[in-house]
């Protein structure tokens, strides 16, 4: 494959993720505007992120058995149409229960988006550039995450919050033009069936283990990505606009940081090793928030946050992809992302919770760093398993 080509493979599925996380976090960088807007507290505008989360992570199954089954372009743009319509209806509800419904659906829109692009990285692209793509293909999570922190609260400060989430709409519109024009059908082939492949995963104590730590570590990133906005405008007196600015520098560092762990990965040979680095920076950058009380520490935690995310995140969903691929590829990067975003659902309402009680953002932070370390000996025990048993076929255990 010429080098030419796998970039320009890579543009749609950028583009599919751009769309994936701006509508993920959409709400965050304006909890404030929309709990007055829907009459609801800290506990429920938690929620209403959390509420794109949960059903998104109880979708990645049936979608990765989808993805293993149907049509990949076909499987994408409904996703992608699904999303567009909902984001309609998220922009003009004025009730709470019309806004969680539509988070809902969005996020089993997100799942159709998701995992089988990620199952499209997998499959198309040799083992020794896929930590590379994927690297490059996370870039397009960073710049939808700029999109929603950013323009967002930009366009409901400058107009209101219905042009500013009128705004999603159209980018999915434009996104489901680049997948209809762009996006090359893939049918898969060769794989067990659903059950066994099910089966065959359930019974693997390396997924498990990878699984674990995928799970806590998902906990401690999106109490950085949720909370970070309502931090900086409570502790420092913040506009959303500036707080927004602020939490983007972890989407720069995620941008910039996920195609170097990805070549990384791909020159070492190894993910365990990048993905311990990553989780070294996520409990070094609590640590900064635990204990710093000015602008720069947290700048530095925020940088060092979004670092850990890029080394983690696309590292490890590529480890599972590959490493359980004959168990079907779509199936396992379901399993680590469903477990993955189980996490995200329950970070939004866990570290709202904590909050709402305590009233401080020391046992926000303290509670994250305690969940990240604890993340680090399941990885370490799955890289024992894999390292033992190299050159065997993994999906054995």
């Amino acid at each position: 494959m010429k080098s030419t080509n796998v970039w320009v493979k890579t543009a749609v599925p950028v583009a599919l993720l751009v769309l994936h996380n701006a509508q993920r976090l959409a709400p965050v960088p304006l909890f404030e505007e929309l709990r007055v807007h829907l009459a609801t507290d800290y506990v429920g505008v938690g929620n209403l992120f959390g509420a794109y989360l949960l059903p998104y992570a109880l979708s990645n199954i049936p979608a990765g058995m989808l993805a293993d089954k149907v049509n990949t372009k076909h499987l994408v743009t409904m996703g992608v149409t699904l999303g567009l319509i909902a984001s309609v209806v998220f922009a003009f509800a004025g009730s709470y229960p019309v806004a969680l419904l539509s988070r809902i659906v969005l996020g089993v829109a997100g799942a159709l988006i998701y995992v089988p692009t990620v199952r499209y990285v997998v499959t198309s692209f040799p083992r020794e550039k896929r930590g590379s793509v994927m690297g490059f293909v996370e870039v397009g999570a960073g710049i939808g995450m700029v999109f929603s922190l950013t323009l967002l609260p930009l366009l409901a400060k400058e107009f209101d919050l219905l042009k500013a989430f009128l705004l999603l709409p159209v980018l999915a519109a434009v996104v489901l033009g680049g997948v209809l024009l762009g996006l090359p059908s893939g049918q898969a082939g060769g794989i067990p069936s659903a059950r066994t492949g099910i089966l065959v995963l359930a019974g693997n104590r390396c997924l498990w283990y990878l699984v674990t730590y995928f799970f806590l570590g998902m906990l401690a990133h999106y109490c950085v990505m949720g909370w970070l906005p309502t931090f900086l405008r409570i502790d420092f007196g913040y506009s959303s606009v500036k707080a927004g600015l602020v939490t983007t520098l972890v989407t720069v560092a995620l941008i910039v940081g996920s195609p170097i762990a990805g070549m990384l990965s791909d020159r070492f040979g190894a993910r365990a090793p990048v993905l311990l680095c990553g989780s070294m920076m996520s409990v070094i950058g609590f640590a900064l928030l635990l204990v710093g009380r000015d602008l720069k520490m947290v700048i530095a935690a925020a940088l060092i946050s979004g670092m850990s995310m890029a080394f983690t995140i696309p590292v490890l969903i590529i480890l599972v992809g590959e490493t359980f691929e004959a168990a079907g590829a779509g199936l396992a990067v379901s399993v680590a992302a469903m477990t993955g975003q189980i996490a995200s659902s329950f970070s939004g309402m866990l570290f709202g919770y904590v909050f709402q009680t305590r009233n401080t953002f020391m046992a926000v932070w303290g509670l994250a760093l305690m969940i990240a370390a604890g993340s680090i000996p399941f990885l370490l025990r799955a890289a024992t398993i894999m390292k033992r048993r190299k050159g065997e076929e993994p999906a054995k255990d």
